[in-house]
């Protein structure tokens, strides 16, 4: 007679767990609430209703609407940096040509794509509505302006780790980097508006072909006792 199935034994969650669970839940249910219904309906109310938490819960976790949707974006960014961080794991070798500038190699282009990725879809959707809406509101700038300076240097830290050395170790990658951002938060915005990326791509292919030169550009703008024309 075979011995009876045992149900696994379930061990009591600790309090930290109780609290990270509600704390992940009321962060899915900002990102569902920008997402369906945008920044001006997605109120505290709206997302402890989604969350199914106790005001008092919600309060504890993020005691202004703008800390809980600026953690909300910082929630996504952890995300897609872990989602990166296991796609780095396929990535091809940094081998260039002989006599090629840095940069100018199939892992660079593959790393500035997947960057391009981190501008399409929910991370990007969430990040722009927050954006628009802290023009007109001082405490969500307040906080986003932060928030975005420490995004910044995270995933200034993560392309280090993606790129090849010669990349990561080169003195103008950060300008390079900054550049590269600010084109993609354009391109993206341009998609969100005509819904259509193809034209984009093929910017983006420009930038990759575009961006050794961009490294030593950067590398010059911040040499010691060097001016680039035009600068002052």
């Amino acid at each position: 007679m075979p011995a009876p199935k045992l149900d696994p034994v379930r061990l009591p969650r600790t309090q930290q767990q109780r609290r990270d669970q509600t704390r992940r839940a009321l962060l899915d249910a900002a990102v569902e609430s920008l997402i369906e219904v945008g920044f001006t309906r997605t109120t505290t109310l709206e997302v402890q209703r989604r969350a199914g938490v106790s005001r008092g819960a919600l309060l504890h976790h993020f005691p202004s609407k703008a800390e809980l949707l600026v953690a909300a974006v910082d929630h996504l960014a952890e995300m897609r940096a872990t989602e990166m961080k296991a796609l780095a794991q396929e990535l091809p070798p940094a081998v260039a040509e002989p006599d090629a500038a840095p940069g100018a190699d199939a892992r660079t282009d593959v790393v500035l794509s997947l960057l391009w990725q981190c501008f399409s879809g929910t991370f990007f959707q969430v990040a722009m509505e927050l954006r628009t809406a802290a023009r007109t509101d001082p405490e969500l700038r307040a906080v986003l302006t932060v928030a975005e300076l420490s995004l910044r240097e995270r995933i200034v830290a993560q392309s280090r780790g993606l790129f090849g050395a010669a990349v990561a170790e080169h003195p103008g990658l950060e300008r390079a980097l900054d550049l590269t951002l600010q084109l993609m938060i354009g391109a993206a915005m341009s998609s969100v508006l005509h819904g259509d990326t193809s034209g984009l791509d093929v910017l983006i292919d420009d930038w990759k072909a575009l961006f050794p030169r961009v490294l030593e550009h950067g590398a010059a703008a911040h040499a010691p006792g060097k001016k680039l024309k035009g600068r002052r």
